[in-house]
């Protein structure tokens, strides 16, 4: 507590009513204090705006606007409006707004103490924000917060499994259309958490949400959202969010998507989706392995994502596939054949034709059999043509928390693996998924890598499904054309 407001505020009585008894926090030309209400014999905040050499009129407005609004509003989670008025004293003169006490930390102070929230920490306190959300943007006419992080939600203390009630607080910035405009345009909000429209000074509903979704970002990530790096004006968080669920970082992305056209219209659209992505059964943990469908395998760890792909194998009724085989026997032969010439040409310059090599062709003859065999195999896992790559090779694709890397893997003899990709995953600009020719583009600063389904003998359900993966790991919206 500062020695100035020992001196100025501590212990005074304002209004004959409101006893100060200590500072709850200032920034410049405003404080809040919590104080002892003399009447009712319980605690309230008051926030006080004083004329000073730093006082601007814009403040003023807005410091009367969220009392005309906390007056208009009745909810648990809201603190409610007490009173209002002025202050004449020899040190400060300025307004006073006289609210309700709410015992609990930010989200912010939260934060900064070191506390990490869960994945159902996430989704209870999106549930519970929408449901402020709700209530506000129903109002006729709607209210619009615009000023919606986790320094302006308090948290309550844990009560047996439930993690405490949240409360929405700070409505100076807040849209009432019930308030006369002032005929200029005051952009209001806090940079990361601001949707881009509300840099023009338009606000709707789905801005709210905005906010929402970049506050539930930072309790994830444990990072500002202007910390995190953006594509596109999208926050680009996925890589610090791993340990929660392909669901519920699609919903996030949803909420903070940059055109607010694409965003859920309301608090109840947001919810719904929500519900529908959250269904039971979906949400996994980053440490189990997750088996999908089909041929596509996706396992899932506390470092990343990895997605195998099974080598196509052979088709007997395919053309392409009789092929593979006939290129696979004829690698086998060349690399066998060289195999052999090289173990029998050194045996003819020894002179092993004599009568004394004669006895030990059968030990040539063994060695360049075991010799060429080996050396074919070899070539199989070796030598990366389309048909072992088709045939015997299975396809990897891994997202960690810096990069993405593309391998293929043989299984044949010994695990070989063999890097055809690797790009760090802030320099991929696009993906673009062709419909008609079934391939999928990853597109990098200099750097690109095609994946083509009928390579990979994918069913076209089963290549979706490996776009939808790796759009919603990375974090890009897949650009589809036909």
């Amino acid at each position: 507590m500062t020695a100035q407001l020992e001196s100025d505020w501590l212990g005074k009585t304002l209004r004959d009513r409101y006893t100060i008894r200590r500072e709850l926090s200032r920034a410049i030309g405003r404080r809040t204090l919590l104080a002892d209400d003399l009447q009712t014999h319980q605690p309230v905040v008051i926030k006080i705006i004083t004329f000073g050499g730093d006082f601007d009129w814009a403040d003023l407005r807005l410091f009367e606007r969220e009392g005309e609004v906390l007056k208009s509003l009745a909810h648990a989670a809201i603190p409610g409006y007490l009173d209002y008025f002025e202050i004449d004293l020899p040190q400060a003169k300025g307004y006073a707004l006289v609210q309700n006490y709410v015992e609990g930390r930010s989200l912010q102070d939260y934060l900064q103490a070191g506390r990490t929230f869960t994945e159902a920490d996430i989704l209870d306190i999106a549930r519970q924000l929408l449901a402020i959300l709700h209530y506000l943007h129903t109002q006729v006419p709607p209210i619009i917060h615009r000023d919606l992080k986790p320094s302006n939600i308090l948290l309550g203390d844990r009560s047996g499994h439930h993690q405490g009630q949240l409360y929405l607080v700070d409505f100076g910035s807040v849209q009432a259309p019930f308030i006369p405009p002032t005929g200029t345009l005051t952009i209001v909000g806090t940079y990361g958490y601001m949707p881009p429209e509300q840099f023009g000074g338009r606000a709707e509903p789905a801005s709210d949400l905005y906010s929402l979704g970049a506050t539930l970002i930072y309790l994830v990530t444990g990072l500002h959202p202007a910390e995190l790096p953006q594509h596109s004006l999208r926050i680009r968080f996925e890589s610090k969010a791993i340990h929660i669920s392909q669901s519920l970082r699609r919903w996030l992305r949803w909420l903070t998507h940059p055109d607010i056209s694409q965003r859920p219209t309301s608090a109840q659209a947001a919810l719904d989706g929500l519900d529908s992505l959250l269904e039971p059964g979906t949400l996994t943990q980053a440490d189990l392995a997750l088996a999908t469908s089909g041929r596509v395998l996706v396992h899932q760890h506390g470092e990343g994502l990895e997605i195998v792909l099974p080598p196509k194998g052979f088709r007997p009724r395919q053309l392409r596939s009789w092929l593979n085989l006939l290129t696979l026997g004829i690698t086998f032969s060349i690399a066998s054949t060289l195999a052999s010439s090289v173990v029998w040409l050194p045996a003819t310059l020894l002179g092993f034709w004599t009568d004394t090599g004669v006895m030990l062709l059968p030990i040539v003859w063994i060695l360049s059999s075991a010799f060429s065999v080996v050396l074919g195999f070899t070539s199989l896992i070796l030598v990366p043509t389309p048909a072992s790559n088709a045939m015997l090779r299975q396809l990897h694709i891994r997202i960690d928390h810096q990069h993405l890397a593309i391998y293929r893997q043989s299984n044949i003899l010994l695990r070989f693996q063999r890097l055809v990709f690797k790009v760090h995953r802030d320099e991929i600009s696009q993906l673009i998924w062709n419909k008609t020719e079934s391939t999928l583009e990853i597109l990098a600063t200099a750097r690109r890598y095609v994946l083509k389904r009928h390579r990979l003998g994918l069913k076209p359900s089963e290549f979706k499904q490996v776009v939808d993966i790796l759009s919603d790991s990375l974090g890009i919206d897949c650009q589809r054309v036909s």
